[in-house]
């Protein structure tokens, strides 16, 4: 189904009439929760809280949530920031030893270029001319 151009203008105004939301009033769903929350249960671990304390704790306050479900959480969360933390976004990713290795140099392409295989050796095959022939 298309949509026209006098629909979509139609949907874009009222798009631009509705309201901010406040943030105090922005809901978020257990695993943003979660994140939010992070460095204060952080801060409860360190001070010797176990998990199902801290779970406890938060289904008194209303968000329903299980022990394991905060361990993902709070395991994914770390996850991200290690990742953020590892790779630099605006540096260029560093070669690997391997990939060191491996990278063809502008001295090894020359010789390559210019290699001409010994006449005494003896070939086990002879190539064929391409043909059309499928």
């Amino acid at each position: 189904m298309g949509y026209t151009n006098e629909k979509l203008e139609a949907i874009a105004a009222k798009l631009k009439t509705m309201p901010v939301i406040e943030k105090n009033k922005q809901e978020h769903n257990k695993q943003d929760a979660i994140k939010l929350l992070s460095k204060e249960i952080a801060t409860l671990q360190k001070r010797g809280y176990t998990l199902d304390q801290i779970a406890e704790t938060l289904r008194g306050e209303g968000l329903d949530i299980t022990t394991p479900t905060l361990k993902s959480y709070l395991q994914r969360i770390k996850a991200g920031k290690n990742k953020e933390q590892k790779e630099p976004k605006n540096e260029p990713k560093k070669d690997t030893q391997k990939e060191q290795q491996n990278r063809i140099t502008p001295e090894d392409k020359k010789q390559a270029d210019t290699y001409k295989p010994d006449k005494s050796s003896k070939a086990s095959f002879t190539p064929k001319p391409d043909s059309d022939d499928i």
